[in-house]
């Protein structure tokens, strides 16, 4: 099975099934089928889903549910708090937005 780990804050919202949405910075592996979500501290228990779209796009082409599922109000915003861990990271920059929904 495919699985994925994002930050241990969004783990509720997958629970609860009011996250559907998580962008990554560049190419992702992710395909549509079954998909285990797990935090990143290995703190919360893993959720099973089942995605349904990955669609590659630049940074500016989000759009503002995707930008607010990710936990960043702006493309701006987005922008300046993944630049520690991507230097050269633009508004143009290519993300991977997987898209799911409860299993």
């Amino acid at each position: 099975m495919q699985n994925m780990a994002i930050a241990d804050n969004h783990m509720e919202s997958v629970e609860s099934g009011s996250k559907t949405i998580a962008v990554r910075v560049g190419y992702c592996s992710i395909k549509p089928g079954p998909l285990e979500i797990k935090s990143a501290s290995g703190f919360w228990g893993a959720s099973k889903v089942h995605v349904i779209a990955v669609e590659r796009k630049s940074i500016s082409s989000l759009s503002s549910v995707e930008l607010v599922q990710s936990g960043f109000p702006s493309v701006d915003a987005m922008v300046e708090n993944l630049r520690p861990a991507h230097p050269c990271i633009s508004t143009e920059s290519e993300v991977t937005v997987i898209s799911w929904k409860s299993a």
